[in-house]
């Protein structure tokens, strides 16, 4: 559970910026509060308004997808760290609410197909906002140059 605003230096501190993909993983959280460490397998970060918003470094955004992060809910993002991080090929749940609603360590589903997130143990479930087509199917291939190999592919193909 993360707040409002919650800055890309913060999320990925500047010192982690490298080219290298070791250094650009060990930077995840540790700006203030290393949330990171205190993470599970599958776990999902969930946040208030506007998160992501600083700096526009694609490094912050890597730093989530090499260490594994496949999904965050927030009640919205900062629309190029949105960008980012959908390019890396995690998605982005944006849902009104739900930093109200949740507890942390509570298990949550997100459910893509019904456009929800939905609590196991208190019984709730949100609405969230729909994504663009366009996102969807970048999603789905994994990632913005996954998506464009498979395009570039089916146009040599045909």
């Amino acid at each position: 559970m993360l707040g409002d605003h919650v800055n890309t230096d913060i999320l990925h501190p500047p010192d982690y910026f490298s080219l290298k993909k070791d250094r650009i993983a060990s930077g995840l959280s540790k700006g203030a509060e290393d949330f990171f460490s205190r993470m599970a397998k599958d776990d999902i970060i969930v946040a208030g308004k506007n998160f992501g918003c600083g700096s526009s470094r694609e490094s912050s955004a890597r730093s989530f997808a090499y260490n594994g992060i496949r999904a965050i809910v927030a009640e919205s993002f900062a629309r190029i760290f949105f960008r980012n991080l959908t390019n890396q090929g995690i998605y982005l749940i944006t849902c009104p609410g739900i930093a109200k609603k949740a507890v942390q360590g509570e298990p949550l589903v997100i459910d893509l197909e019904k456009l929800e997130v939905r609590s196991t143990h208190q019984g709730w479930a949100l609405p969230c906002s729909p994504l663009p087509e366009y996102i969807q199917r970048v999603l789905e291939k994994g990632g913005l140059l996954k998506f464009l190999e498979e395009e570039m592919k089916n146009k040599l193909n045909s």
